[in-house]
């Protein structure tokens, strides 16, 4: 799994504001699209789909996208991945789409689906009971499905549960020449929800520094990672 983000030099990757998005520049949204069009699937948490997905299902329908895809030798689609126990009306409507594309509910056994839904969704009960769904029962489900390139857009707290399971292996971060400053409850960082203990760091090897004009993209790979 990999994922990419473009964050404030003081570490902000969401402002809970209008006038703060987007946070790179058109370079940087040109090198993100390259990166996700490596992907046989992309996930999102249920938050990040209300908010981006829409923009997800269009992009990967763009001719840029598409063109990437062909450049690299990959076909078709990927499947668009939510993760959430409360699929429901208002995300169905955020993410009707004209291209007749369904998105991959995956949740838990016990979570209701309300029989329309399937309409704009593929659903998929992966977790036992009703708990939010396991790390491990989406990556057992990945590799079902012979996903082998995996793009995770997030968000910070799904970010934080893949690096506490050792799941995620690669984060592309893009350094933005801005700093926004915070007050509480308005911005967000990469990982949220999780602090880690001294012993249980999660650490990363630096693969690769690109400068995009007055950006730097890092490309980093987990330490202790079998290839």
């Amino acid at each position: 799994m990999f994922t990419s983000f473009v964050s404030s030099i003081d570490g902000k990757i969401i402002v809970k504001e209008k006038g703060y998005w987007p946070i790179g520049s058109k370079k940087d949204y040109d090198y993100f699209t390259y990166l996700r069009a490596h992907a046989d699937a992309i996930v999102d948490a249920k938050n990040t789909a209300m908010q981006f997905g829409k923009y997800t299902i269009r992009t990967i329908h763009d001719e840029q996208y598409q063109g990437y895809r062909r450049e690299i030798g990959k076909e078709g689609m990927p499947e668009f991945i939510i993760l959430t126990t409360s699929p429901d009306e208002e995300l169905a409507n955020k993410l009707k789409n004209d291209h007749g594309y369904k998105p991959t509910i995956v949740t838990n056994t016990s979570s209701e689906i309300p029989e329309n839904l399937s309409n704009t969704f593929n659903i998929e009960k992966v977790t036992e009971g009703s708990g939010h769904v396991q790390i491990s029962d989406l990556i057992n489900y990945l590799n079902t499905k012979g996903h082998k390139n995996v793009f995770v857009d997030g968000g910070p707290t799904l970010i934080a549960q893949l690096l506490q399971e050792k799941a995620l292996d690669e984060v592309h971060l893009t350094i933005a020449p801005k700093i926004f400053g915070s007050l509480p409850g308005k911005t967000l960082t990469m990982t949220e929800g999780i602090l880690f203990p001294p012993d249980a760091i999660p650490q990363f090897e630096l693969l690769n520094v690109e400068k995009l004009d007055d950006e730097v993209v890092l490309r980093y790979r987990r330490l202790n990672l079998t290839i």
